[in-house]
């Protein structure tokens, strides 16, 4: 395994950070690390690249101890922070140019990273957008042609057009045999590059698995507003797994056929309806009830 951890574990203080955490990342595959912000994906990260130490647990990365052959680490993999700082007093020609002289970097991948991304670098910082800052980010994790890229949230700050091109970038990447850590909150961003997800709440990894099957787990989201008031049990149908709201507006979770909802909801005057695919937040939902049913 490119990336490995065994019951990782982190506590700052009494405060948890994350717990047991395990996980496997295959050489050349694109792997999403999906949770809600504070679930504990930067400190995953930051104990990956040995910025903290662990509590407990082991992690090793191309086979190396994350903590003792750090340095033989990073200087394979392309790393984007969860939140960019730069040298504000720098163009971005030269913060580039600084970085350079830690890790060789190819000039010709530079000025094709920053066409395509569409970034003037000789702009000084201090002047530069949160998009621009986040461009030239990405260039610096690029240019040194790493075997594994490791990016917390690396789509923050760029407006959609941008975002596609990046998307197609992890994939150009992915054909010449690289390996990407993506770390997201957004799961439409990990559908559409990932081919496995690992979901972490509150420290611990809930589940890993293939992205197909993840969509599978995704569940259709119902908003409905009737022209007079109905009960809620009116729509407890074969297929709902939540019902939401009251009166006239009904918040309805679906998994499956989504005919029988349909059908009842059909038997009272509706004034709108829209059907949704579920949120991240929705997918969470299902853990919390099954927790509830002591699933866990």
């Amino acid at each position: 395994m490119l990336i490995l951890t065994e019951k990782l574990t982190k506590y700052y203080g009494r405060s948890r950070g994350i717990v047991d955490v395990d996980l496997q990342v295959r050489e050349g595959e694109v792997f999403g690390f999906l949770g809600p912000n504070g679930a504990g994906k930067t400190t995953t990260i930051r104990l990956l690249l040995s910025f903290i130490r662990a509590t407990s647990g082991r992690a090793t990365v191309f086979g190396l101890d994350a903590g003792r052959d750090t340095l033989t680490i990073k200087e394979r993999v392309g790393y984007i922070p969860g939140d960019v700082r730069l040298y504000e007093e720098m163009t971005g020609a030269a913060f580039l140019d600084y970085m350079a002289g830690f890790r060789p970097a190819r000039k010709d991948r530079r000025r094709e990273l920053a066409e395509r991304l569409g970034i003037n670098l000789s702009v000084r910082l201090k002047q530069a957008s949160r998009g621009m800052k986040q461009k030239v980010a990405i260039i610096q994790a690029f240019t040194h042609d790493p075997d594994l890229f490791i990016l917390d949230e690396p789509t923050s700050g760029l407006d959609p057009l941008v975002q596609n091109d990046f998307y197609g970038l992890l994939k150009e990447e992915q054909r010449r045999g690289k390996t990407v850590f993506l770390s997201s909150h957004i799961l439409s961003e990990v559908e559409k590059v990932c081919d496995r997800v690992a979901i972490i709440r509150d420290g611990r990894i809930e589940v890993v698995e293939d992205i197909h099957s993840l969509k599978a787990r995704r569940v259709k989201v119902m908003d409905v507003t009737f022209i007079s008031e109905l009960s809620p049990a009116a729509l407890q149908v074969s297929g709902v797994t939540a019902v939401e709201g009251s009166g006239r507006h009904y918040r309805v979770s679906v998994k499956g056929d989504v005919n029988p909802v349909l059908q009842a909801v059909a038997r009272h005057p509706v004034e709108n309806l829209t059907f949704t695919d579920a949120s991240l937040e929705d997918i969470f939902l299902e853990f919390y009830a099954r927790d509830r049913q002591g699933g866990r």
